[in-house]
This record gives C-alpha cells, structure tokens and sequence, in this order.
C-alpha cells in the first residue's frame, strides 16, 4: 500500500496532523521514511488503525496490554500488582473486541520487514499461527504460507535482524511484533488472544472476522466466569 502524508493520514483517521505525528512517534503508524523533515506514512498501518475505529481511553500501556491478554487466555499474571489486576479484570468485563483491540494496540512496536525466507527466533503469531493445527480450527482458518508473522522480545531484535537477514520494508512480507523489556510477559509464547487481536487487525476480511470472533468469545467466557473451550485450547498451546 502507497506511503501517505500526515495531511492524508489525519484526513482518514478523523484527527489532526499533529495527533498523527503522535501516533507515529508512539509506534501505532509505520513512517516509511521522512522527507524534508516531512513524515511519509504507510498507508497500510493507517488503514489497520482506521479499520476498528477510535475508542474511548488511551491505549494501555505494553504491561496492562499483556496482562489482559494474559487473562482472557486463562492465563495467570504475576507482573501487576492486585489493585491494577482488579481494575483490569473490570475494565475487560465491560469491553467488546473491537475496544480491546484499540486499547492493546500498544503491545509491541510493529516492524514490516523482509529478509531470508525464514522465521527461526520468531514467535509465530496471526497468521504464522495458523501453522499450529489447533489454531487453524480455533479460527476456522486455513494455514497460508505467505510470510511470517510473531513476537521477539526488544533484546533479542538485533540478533533476530543479523540471523534472518532483515531489512526494514513496508512492502515486506514479515511482520516483527517487538515486546518491550520491561513489559512484564516473558515472551514465551503467544496467548491465544494475542493472536485473536493480530488477526482481528488484518487487512483481510476473513482473517479479521475470525479474529473479532474469537476475541468476542473469550470475552464472553470470562464475563461469564467460565472455563471456555476457547481458553482450555489457550492453556493446551502453551504447555
């Protein structure tokens, strides 16, 4: 998709230029590159912004992003303190999946990248994930093999660049999620829910429905307060 202007970035996401700098400087656009000081935008990481719309609340930060995944995946979190966990828990009882893909959008510093053709040190996410057969009947999706797509932890990037051979490409067909250091998840696996938001940020119609879908059934399952079948396969994945 075509680089944009701050000018036509703010124009499509209903905000002022500056917000759109903003939103850049915080790793929620992709600046392709700058020009006489002037920011070009990919086009595609403004339409993913644009596709859910704007929500009330600023966008957590990585900690509480991970910790809520964490939680609707039937996972346990031990990097927030109870206060901040039982907020959490009462701010996801009252979120849809569209709201709670704009409120983790802040989990990792997205790269568009392509390199050797390999996805070793990656840990596979979206549609990557699809590769995992459980996954692929979670999302009632099909495993494509067009480009890589997953989680690396920000100290391991560098090494993860030299190993896979990586450059920086808005074109790129691998998508590198960079988990901050100090963001309290380890980086270990992927939370089924994750994968849900990654995919409910796809460009792709089927891929993004499948993705709200799950989302929207994890909700359910812990406003519920139940052991969901979505959340017992999230706890199989991981083992």
């Amino acid at each position: 998709m075509s680089e944009m202007t701050t000018v036509a970035c703010a124009k499509v996401l209903g905000i002022s230029a500056r917000q759109v700098a903003r939103l850049a400087r915080a790793g929620e656009l992709t600046v392709s590159r700058t020009v006489g000081g002037a920011l070009l935008v990919d086009g595609a990481s403004v339409h993913r912004l644009a596709k859910h719309g704007r929500h009330n609340g600023r966008p957590w930060a990585a900690a509480t992003a991970w910790a809520a995944l964490a939680l609707l995946s039937g996972e346990s979190v031990d990097w927030l303190d109870a206060a901040a966990i039982s907020r959490l828990r009462h701010r996801l009882r009252a979120s849809s999946a569209p709201e709670l893909c704009w409120m983790t959008r802040r989990r990792a510093a997205v790269h568009r990248m392509r390199g050797w053709g390999k996805d070793e040190g990656l840990l596979h996410s979206g549609v990557s994930a699809l590769r995992d057969p459980a996954m692929s009947e979670l999302f009632d999706l099909t495993a494509v093999e067009r480009g890589a797509d997953g989680y690396v932890q920000a100290r391991d990037f560098a090494d993860l660049v030299t190993t896979l051979g990586l450059v920086e490409d808005r074109d790129g067909d691998v998508t590198v999620r960079v988990v901050a250091d100090d963001s309290g998840y380890a980086v270990d696996h992927v939370p089924t829910a994750a994968v849900a938001v990654d995919l409910a940020e796809s460009l792709d119609t089927r891929e993004s429905a499948a993705g709200l879908r799950v989302l929207k059934d994890l909700l359910d399952a812990y406003r519920s307060d139940k052991t969901h079948p979505l959340r017992r396969v999230s706890r199989q994945l991981v083992r």
